[in-house]
């Protein structure tokens, strides 16, 4: 009978049984790799921040792949990330401050290994090769490795970006990064963030479509400054379109014909008085009608007392006048 027997030399390193055997078997052999360099060097471990250049170097890995390494391992209550003050904490990987308007530029060597350390990617890499409908260059296929290596996005995100992008009529994988990139920066990184950024702006498209239709716009472009005020007040200030038309038609019956510039105060106006609906915004403009119209009556009468006092006057005095002749 064959026996095991391990070399321990001149040091040996523990490992905690119990949660690492509850965990290896969801571990990859990318997983495996970090754990025994991080637990076979106490100079590692004694400053990660300074030892990360080290670990990468050694790991051949970027950052962002030995971050999402660690992460696994500190949820499976292997290792922990003590904070200053000693308490151990277990933390999420900090979301990266972007740089530049791009991805990392990925040799093929590089992105070929980001691919074999995670099991994942091919499968990913493939899915948004259906989705968009052809097949990848080495240089495409390296961006979708930036949006899983670099930015952290899953596979779930991936495939939703790309269907989105795809039902708006672009394909083009730069596209897709440049506008992974901007909703990154906006904090929509998780497939949830992304499911309700497209809803919401899903129903500002559907909007906008319908108050064009109102405005007698709906055959040409909508101008920078159309697009910026109708986006604040549908998409911002969350006011319903019929507001939206009803201003239209208060700008219409004020100086004959639709001027951007005068509709946005109608519409500012009702906003800063919390109006939000047609009928919060028809109720106001029938108070200011009665409002007004009193007004007018009363300017009304005040004049016509004023007319008989002056009357009076005129008369008191042509009376006088003729005693004194008399």
């Amino acid at each position: 009978m064959k026996k095991l027997k391990i070399e321990y030399g001149d040091s040996v390193f523990a490992l905690p049984r119990e949660a690492l055997t509850a965990t290896l078997s969801s571990a990859n052999g990318f997983d495996l790799k970090v754990l025994l360099l991080v637990a076979s060097d106490d100079t590692l471990r004694r400053d990660y921040d300074a030892a990360i250049p080290e670990l990468c170097k050694q790991l051949d890995c970027t950052k962002s792949a030995l971050g999402r390494s660690l992460d696994f391992w500190c949820k499976a209550g292997v290792l922990s990330m003590p904070e200053t003050d000693g308490e151990a904490k277990v933390t999420e990987p900090a979301k990266k401050q972007l740089q530049s308007e791009s991805l990392p530029d990925y040799t093929e060597s590089q992105a070929a290994d980001i691919i074999e350390k995670n099991a994942e990617l091919s499968g990913i890499i493939d899915m948004c090769q259906q989705i968009v409908e052809k097949m990848f260059t080495p240089a495409e296929a390296q961006i979708v490795v930036g949006l899983y290596d670099h930015l952290g996005l899953d596979g779930e995100y991936i495939a939703m970006l790309f269907a989105y992008c795809k039902d708006n009529g672009k394909r083009s994988l730069r596209y897709i990064e440049k506008t992974a990139l901007g909703l990154y920066d906006e904090g929509i990184d998780t497939a949830a963030a992304l499911t309700e950024h497209i809803k919401r702006k899903d129903q500002l498209d559907t909007n906008i479509g319908k108050l064009r239709t109102t405005l007698g716009i709906a055959d040409r472009a909508l101008t920078p400054r159309e697009k910026k005020a109708f986006e604040t007040w549908l998409d911002e200030w969350k006011l319903d379109v019929d507001v939206i038309g009803r201003a239209y038609e208060v700008t219409v019956d004020r100086i004959g014909a639709y001027k951007l510039a005068y509709m946005s105060r109608v519409v500012e106006n009702w906003h800063k008085e919390g109006l939000t609906t047609l009928e919060a915004v028809n109720a106001s403009i029938e108070v200011y009608k009665k409002s007004k119209t009193e007004a007018q009556k009363n300017q009304s009468g005040f004049e016509t007392d004023e007319y008989f006092e002056a009357a009076l006057a005129r008369s008191q005095k042509q009376l006088e006048k003729n005693k004194k002749e008399s």
